[in-house]
């Protein structure tokens, strides 16, 4: 089980999804076809944090969309893997490329990433036995995925590059590998999942964990935020008080001329206030409206923190780690 329900929990968040779906229906929100999975961080009563204590709600956290540029926090997370097993070399262009991935969610920097970590390029056609050969190498981010035996990962893809538009080549073959859907896919609970393991300290190693919430970091002031990728306005922290400090990786797509890429907007977000609350949501959309509006995702966002606030003030405390 990803977390653990609470009455408390259960209560806040049947009528939070109720109302986002109410008050945002003529943005394009529909309820089957949004999904949001809420973790919160446990401490104790001396505010040690009690890592992967999560307690936690979640509507449709199992369902699986195509996750957009969400997926690049699991890229960031296989390669710090292989940099910890030695299957790659750290040089600084891999850092920067890791940096602008998460940063300025550069699709330029993320299929960089997944070509040194699989020993693969996407270009022009292959013979159908080299394009088998090739089709397996690209499955190797997905097989160290599943070897960490996790459930909220199961039946997940992250094998595929992001595109800026439409796919050609070896990339559009491998796609529709043998007549099957092979785009990315996440679920909010496996976003969550991955974005609350990193703030923990607990996916890779804690020294692995702490560089890549470095770069999940999201600085507060008005200049950042408005700069061009910086994944705050028209999403889940755009409204929270400056005072609070965000980590979060976003993803959206408009008409991609692909259906099954195009028209989502989504957010995985971790937030740490002053007073001790820390928590993670996942929220994933899809829809034409709804990917084009830019109110949704901070009102959901701006819904959860407020609810969150009044519930546990001081933070989800415990008697133990």
């Amino acid at each position: 089980m990803l977390f653990e329900r609470t009455p408390t929990l259960d209560a806040l968040g049947d009528p939070l999804v109720r109302h986002a779906v109410q008050r945002f229906a003529g943005a394009g929100l529909a309820a089957d076809r949004f999904a949001l999975t809420l973790l919160v961080h446990a401490h104790d009563r001396t505010g040690r944090h009690a890592p992967l204590a999560w307690r936690g709600y979640a509507s449709r956290g199992d369902a699986q969309f195509y996750p957009c540029s969400v997926v690049k926090v699991f890229i960031m997370a296989a390669v710090e893997a292989a940099l910890a097993e030695g299957a790659l070399e750290a040089t600084p262009e891999i850092e920067r490329a890791m940096r602008d991935m998460i940063r300025w969610s550069s699709n330029t920097a993320t299929n960089y990433l997944i070509d040194h970590y699989t020993g693969t390029t996407g270009d022009t056609e292959l013979a159908p036995d080299v394009m088998a050969q090739w089709a397996a190498a690209r499955e190797r981010i997905n097989i160290w995925l599943m070897s960490l035996g996790l459930h909220e990962f199961s039946g997940i893809n992250i094998a595929q590059k992001l595109m800026d538009d439409d796919r050609y080549g070896r990339e559009a073959e491998f796609v529709k590998w043998r007549g099957e859907n092979h785009h990315n896919r996440l679920s909010a609970n496996a976003a969550a999942s991955m974005l609350a393991r990193i703030m923990d300290g607990a996916m890779v190693s804690a020294e692995a964990s702490a560089r890549m919430a470095q770069r999940l970091l999201r600085p507060r002031d008005a200049a950042f935020a408005a700069t061009p990728g910086a994944q705050v306005s028209g999403y889940l922290g755009e409204r929270l008080p400056e005072s609070v400090k965000v980590w979060s990786k976003a993803g959206w797509t408009g008409w991609t001329r692909d259906p099954l890429a195009s028209y989502r907007r989504h957010d995985a977000l971790h937030v740490a206030t002053p007073e001790g609350l820390r928590y993670t949501l996942a929220v994933f959309t899809e829809g034409e409206a709804v990917s084009a509006d830019d109110t949704v995702l901070p009102g959901i966002g701006e819904m959860v923190f407020e609810a969150l606030s009044q519930a546990y003030p001081q933070g989800l405390v415990v008697d133990a780690v």
